[in-house]
């Protein structure tokens, strides 16, 4: 009888043996990968969402940067509209007679004043300069300030910088009036690390 029992309680040893390798031979084949792949698969999604967030905020940001320049845009746009090319500046001031003439003025005497560079050092990628003219003119009061809302009432701003009126011994009571003019020329240079070399 104790023969039979050490038998059957070796064989009981050995199939449990046998039972708990197989069971950690199964865990080891099947569990562990599948634990692995969850906790990389978590890890993977916690990247995705890392980055998602921050690919968010960096489009808010860009947003938010985009809205400002464009903004900064328009006010450039809406300041550059107050100044004169050198075309349009040059063409302004040779016509200054012809234009007071039509407003019913006789021009006296026109001087013109050389240009005068008033750029801002802290902006050196822009160029402004300033001409300024002094005009005598004689006429009735109505079309001295006929010529003067005329010479005004254009995008690009006109300066009067000092007004006199004076009477003239004249039959028709004509005036006299000294003007001292000014405008104002801008130019925008690129800057060479905006400009793309093409070959």
């Amino acid at each position: 009888m104790k023969m039979n029992l050490t038998k059957w309680s070796k064989r009981n040893v050995t199939v449990s043996a046998f039972l708990i390798i197989m069971a950690i031979a199964i865990y080891n084949w099947f569990v562990t990968p599948h634990a692995h792949y969850l906790m990389a698969a978590q890890k993977y999604q916690q990247t995705i969402d890392s980055l998602n967030n921050k690919n968010k905020i960096l489009n808010n940001d860009i947003r938010i940067r985009r809205k400002k320049l464009d903004n900064l845009k328009k006010e450039f746009e809406q300041e550059k509209q107050s100044f004169f090319d050198i075309e349009q500046a040059k063409t302004f001031l040779s016509n200054l007679q012809i234009t007071a003439q039509q407003n019913g003025c006789l021009v006296e005497n026109i001087r013109f004043m050389p240009a005068n560079n008033v750029t801002d050092r802290k902006r050196e990628n822009t160029i402004i300069h300033q001409y300024q003219s002094d005009l005598t003119l004689s006429g009735d009061y109505g079309s001295i300030v006929k010529f003067i809302n005329v010479i005004q009432n254009r995008p690009e701003k006109v300066w009067v910088e000092s007004i006199n009126f004076g009477t003239k011994n004249t039959a028709n009571g004509d005036l006299g009036c000294d003007l001292k003019l000014s405008i104002y020329t801008l130019k925008v240079m690129e800057r060479i690390e905006n400009v793309s070399n093409k070959k």
